[in-house]
């Protein structure tokens, strides 16, 4: 007599091998090698949504690319640079950089029908090249893709072979924009030519690219959280300029910022798509004012559609708790929410929940699948049910019943000034943190 587990059908072992891969893909490895009818049925969950990181992209390269995927997820990590030996942290990046090789001409076997790529290498290797080569293999049938580049760290640039040569990521991005039903990217260096086929004119005028399947676009000019500090490495640059000032962890030098470039490109791009496009922002980052003890740092949506920009104040009130960063979030059903979690939870908030990561750690766009992010942000009240911690912003709001940061929308391109309000009626001294006090 059969089991009655053999009579389910195809359907409803996917669904099963679905929940069981919650355990992680060794979960799945038993069901694959049971008999010939779970065999297939395990594959496809098991390599539906494949995760790679640092430790798993060479095997994967070398003996597992040449199956198909639904999704690709691949993040790198920070590479630690020892001062004093920084070879291991050479080693490490060039090994990096020959599994994206490998993996290039693989990826149009793999059919993913959604690319995120996280890679965090130190400056000045060029990852650049690795990335625009992917682009160009991608098969036809991928239409959502995330790029995120950023330096972390660096390394002498003689140790960097081939450090001097840098391609134009951004003709990569283009080339793929047409058929592209999602985009994300965040990348040190960015210019017009992601959205434009042709330099800007004298008048400012862009032949922007037409992207008829495209529904949302997000760009982070954001590299990291804004904070104390008031530029160094923190947001993108310009394509074009020395590439000894690509932003990237221990700069120096202030860069100027690629807003400036592309606001008339996204603007054209925007007025183009528009009947297509459900969202196309820019994450802009705001430095905290130097010298002035009541300002905050915080990022800026621009929102290209809506012709209008909103704040979102940013702050550590934990000190050392990863968990403790404090975001102004705008709400669409009204007042700005307080959210408190990491930042890249936090900024996955401010981008609208545009891509989100689901409990295998796969990076996906949410509108496709409904997917809810895995990760966790709280509201002030389960916050502080959780932990004893508050702020002065929260204590002085309290007690004067106001709100005192400026809320949004703006204009399109304003410099928002997030210097906390001072109410009639009220004082405080000046340094970080006073209280209000009736004057």
């Amino acid at each position: 007599m059969a089991s009655p587990i053999a009579k389910l059908g195809p359907e409803v072992l996917l669904e099963v091998f679905e929940w069981l891969s919650l355990g992680g893909p060794a979960a799945l490895v038993p069901a694959a090698l049971c008999c010939k009818k779970w065999h297939p049925q395990a594959l496809f969950v098991l390599y539906g949504d494949v995760v790679l990181d640092q430790r798993r992209l060479v095997r994967f390269a070398d003996s597992c690319a040449d199956r198909e995927v639904r999704s690709l997820t691949l993040r790198l990590d920070a590479i630690r640079v020892d001062p004093y030996e920084p070879t291991g942290a050479q080693s490490e990046a060039e090994l990096r950089l020959e599994a994206l090789r490998c993996l290039c001409p693989r990826i149009a076997k793999m059919r993913p029908v959604a690319v995120s790529l996280s890679l965090n290498f130190p400056f000045p290797y060029p990852v650049a090249r690795a990335v625009a080569d992917l682009l160009d293999h991608l098969p036809a049938c991928c239409v959502s893709l995330e790029v995120d580049v950023r330096y972390g760290s660096s390394v002498a640039p003689h140790l960097a072979a081939d450090a001097h040569i840098h391609p134009h990521m951004c003709d990569a991005v283009r080339a793929v924009l047409p058929r592209l039903q999602h985009l994300r990217l965040r990348l040190p260096l960015i210019c017009p030519a992601v959205f434009s086929a042709e330099p800007p004119g004298r008048d400012g005028s862009c032949q922007a690219v037409s992207a008829p399947t495209l529904k949302t676009c997000v760009v982070n000019l954001g590299l990291r959280p804004p904070g104390p500090y008031t530029s160094q490495g923190v947001w993108a640059s310009p394509c074009g300029g020395d590439f000894e000032q690509t932003p990237h962890i221990g700069q120096l030098t202030r860069a100027p910022s690629a807003m400036p470039p592309l606001a008339p490109a996204l603007t054209a791009f925007a007025r183009l798509n528009a009947a297509t496009l459900e969202r196309l922002w820019v994450l802009d980052v705001e430095p905290r004012a130097a010298g002035r003890p009541h300002s905050w740092a915080a990022w800026v949506r621009r929102d290209f559609l809506a012709d209008a920009s909103a704040p979102i104040p940013l702050a550590n009130i934990g000190g050392f708790r990863a968990q403790a960063w404090l975001a102004r979030v705008p709400d669409p059903a009204g007042s700005p929410r307080d959210w408190i979690s990491q930042p890249d939870v936090l900024e996955g908030l401010v981008e609208g929940g545009t891509w989100v990561e689901d409990a295998s750690g796969a990076r996906l766009p949410a509108a496709p699948r409904r997917r809810r992010d895995a990760r966790e942000a709280l509201a002030r009240a389960p916050f502080q049910a959780r932990q004893p911690i508050s702020c002065m912003l929260w204590r002085n709001e309290d007690i004067t019943g106001e709100a005192l940061f400026p809320t949004g929308p703006g204009e399109l391109m304003r410099r928002w000034d997030l210097e906390e309000i001072t109410p009639s009626g009220w004082t405080r001294d000046d340094y970080t943190a006073s209280y209000m006090v009736r004057s």
